[in-house]
């Protein structure tokens, strides 16, 4: 019965999730189009700032309240109405503080930081984000909790639809005006969908009580004891990810190379090279969103057995398909660059680092399992180090003379390959997992096959996008056929 409930979960959250994809890059293909170099650099340049404030007052709600109201509703110690209500609470008290803060500062940050004064408007409309993506975390992760992951998804739909339609609304409108009223209109977007969100979670609140647990007491307490530890890992990663550009800005300036010339070359790292390579991340975040309730489960009963097997369909179900699509990138990548943002901006890069983003996504799916079975100071401290680190090697790398301006994607490149390799061995030693070397041989046979495959397409001049729907094909049969007989 929880093998079927977690496949029907696991499904619903993959098609929903991917529906979400679709609909989230047509919306960034076409503000990108709209926009061009220039408005996305306002974009990418801003937005760290704002990530820093939401993930302060998010308070990583999210996954605390589905990890909280699994465990409590097996061991009763806690109400998962408490721990909701709670939260909210908490939540909007946090918000106030951080949207006082965050509105004093994003003018000096715009000035003298980011050295750029136009992006203090776009930076005073993501405010209204800072309360609202608390709230709606919130509310996902109680239905998260309680495994009615169809409400999760479906808000998560409806949040991705709305922003997407104001998104271009916002985009057209305020392009006839400039590109700051433009980039400050895509985060009113943001806001819209959020409050679309949580409009939609209200109602099914309101038509499926929250569970209430008599006599219970401590759920402040492990709230705050949960969730602390969890932002911390978060603010960390988003002090880096606000500090990245000004480091890499400051550092090449210093070297005398052009300010447009290096924010042009981020935002070409940070708005098309990334993106392409992490097109189905929503696979490792949705499976996630899924898996964390019943790994919660498993590890609270102490069943061994249960959690590696929760442990090995999580790996699974996310190097395959990260593969598949690295590979398929590795060989098409000017192609798919010019059909998805209709430029050849970082196509050749894309293609020369694919393969090493297969960390990327196994980093992110071990840290959410890690977080399921509340190894959250292991996850600070990786955090803490990494992003150092990462910081460190934009600054180090930017006088390699074959590097230069490549030196924040070589930095995130190393730090996400050392990431994964340090959160795989916590997650050994903390659930006892047994690598199965069968496995992996089958898994480098099926993967190198499907390459030469894709070579062979490609050889023969075969349209790309009828060979990437074969070689798919191809290596789904593989996949299936692995799964099937449980090798």
């Amino acid at each position: 019965m929880k093998k079927s409930l977690l496949l029907k979960n696991t499904l619903i959250i993959l098609i929903v999730g991917f529906i979400v994809k679709l609909i989230g890059m047509f919306g960034k293909i076409t503000t990108t189009r709209i926009l061009g170099i220039e408005g996305m650099s306002m974009y990418v340049l801003s937005y760290p700032t704002l990530l820093l404030f939401i993930n302060i007052s998010g308070f990583s709600l999210n996954n605390t309240i589905s990890k909280l109201v699994s465990e409590g509703i097996v061991s009763k110690k806690y109400s998962p109405k408490k721990i909701l209500y709670n939260s909210i609470k908490i939540s909007l008290i946090i918000s106030f503080i951080c949207s006082i803060i965050y509105l004093g500062s994003i003018k000096s940050v715009s000035k003298y930081l980011l050295k750029n004064e136009q992006l203090f408007y776009p930076l005073l409309a993501g405010v209204l984000l800072i309360p609202l993506v608390g709230i709606s975390d919130a509310l996902r992760g109680y239905f998260n909790g309680i495994k009615k992951i169809n409400n999760a998804s479906f808000s998560l739909l409806l949040e991705q639809t709305t922003r997407t339609i104001f998104s271009i609304l916002g985009v057209i409108i305020g392009g006839y005006y400039s590109n700051i009223i433009a980039t400050s209109c895509l985060y009113i977007a943001l806001a819209i969908g959020e409050l679309a969100s949580i409009f939609y979670c209200v109602i099914k609140l309101k038509k499926n009580p929250p569970i209430e647990i008599e006599n219970t007491k401590g759920e402040n307490k492990i709230i705050f004891k949960t969730s602390f530890s969890l932002t911390l890992s978060r603010i960390i990663g988003s002090i880096s990810f606000f500090l990245e550009p000004i480091i890499y800005t400051f550092i090449l300036s210093y070297l005398n190379y052009e300010t447009i010339v290096i924010h042009n070359t981020y935002t070409t790292i940070d708005a098309f090279v990334i993106p392409l390579l992490t097109i189905i991340s929503f696979i490792p975040f949705s499976l996630s969103t899924a898996i964390i309730p019943h790994i919660s489960e498993s590890n609270a009963k102490k069943d061994t057995n249960l959690l590696t097997n929760y442990i090995n369909k999580a790996y699974t179900y996310t190097i395959y398909p990260a593969t598949i699509c690295l590979l398929i990138i590795a060989i098409y990548h000017k192609e798919l660059m010019l059909l998805i943002f209709n430029s050849n901006f970082g196509a050749s890069l894309a293609g020369n680092v694919s393969m090493f983003f297969l960390f990327y996504y196994i980093n992110a799916i071990t840290g959410s399992m890690l977080q399921a079975i509340g190894a959250v100071k292991e996850l600070f401290i990786n955090s803490l180090l990494i992003n150092l680190l990462r910081l460190s090697l934009i600054i180090v790398l930017s006088f390699f003379p074959t590097i230069n301006l490549l030196s924040i994607l070589y930095a995130i490149i190393i730090t996400s390959i050392i990431s994964t390799i340090n959160l795989f061995t916590i997650l050994v030693k903390k659930t006892k997992y047994k690598i199965i070397v069968n496995n992996i041989i089958i898994y480098l046979l099926i993967s190198l096959s499907t390459f030469l495959v894709i070579l062979l397409f490609n050889h023969f001049h075969i349209n790309y996008l009828i060979s990437i729907m074969l070689s798919a094909i191809y290596f789904s049969c593989l996949f299936f056929l692995k799964i099937k007989k449980r090798i």
